[in-house]
């Protein structure tokens, strides 16, 4: 498939997908459903936040900083990430959320109760109004918890479309550990999304059903 190909056809996946989730998730019912499937994501959660809450113990024993994790904030149609967020505040870590600076996200520090202003980036969420740590924080990062739009199980992730998550991708260390949140509906069949040069796969996606490496299921 030519680069041209590829990108209409994720322009009207995305399109397609964008529209399933509004449907499914916008007005009352919809954000009862998101506010239910919260409460499951939190519990499938649970070994994410085991693993963060050992890393800020080891650092705090040698006195090193304590373990960086990248978030983001939700749209009102998103899987509700904050509940992890602040309890991944509370285990020790040092979170970070995105900001628009350029084709780079900038990372901006979260202490795990300030509140959120709407950013001046166009379709960016809502950032906290805390230190700003540059474009290369996430050089220094343990975790990244991504936001998509959908996710196969041979790793291909689908965004916003602006590429700025796969260049931010990039620049983590080894052995850091990237999560995708995303609605049960949207981890789709292997080979279901095109994935071209400049996609960074994804090892793993937590949704209302379950935490699911994408490693060993990539063949389902």
């Amino acid at each position: 498939m030519d680069e041209q190909a590829m990108r209409t056809r994720k322009q009207e996946q995305r399109r397609q997908l964008r529209a399933r989730r509004a449907a499914t998730y916008a007005g009352p019912g919809g954000a009862a459903r998101r506010e239910a499937e919260g409460r499951r994501l939190m519990e499938h959660a649970a070994p994410v936040i085991a693993a963060v809450e050992d890393s800020a113990a080891a650092a705090r024993a040698v006195g090193a900083p304590p373990p960086l994790v990248a978030v983001y904030h939700p749209t009102a149609t998103e899987a509700d990430v904050l509940p992890l967020a602040r309890r991944l505040a509370a285990a020790g870590a040092r979170l970070v959320f995105p900001a628009a600076a350029g084709e780079e996200l900038e990372w901006i520090l979260w202490d795990g109760a300030a509140d959120f202003h709407d950013s001046p980036g166009r379709g960016f969420g809502r950032e906290p109004a805390g230190t700003r740590l540059g474009t290369r924080a996430l050089e220094a990062a343990a975790l990244v918890l991504a936001p998509a739009v959908a996710v196969d199980r041979s790793g291909t992730r689908i965004g916003h479309g602006a590429g700025y998550y796969d260049r931010a991708l990039r620049m983590l260390p080894v052995g850091a550990r990237v999560v995708a949140v995303i609605h049960p509906d949207e981890l789709l069949p292997t080979n279901s999304l095109p994935r071209d040069r400049h996609d960074v796969p994804i090892p793993e996606v937590l949704t209302a059903d379950g935490l699911v490496s994408l490693i060993t299921s990539a063949g389902m």
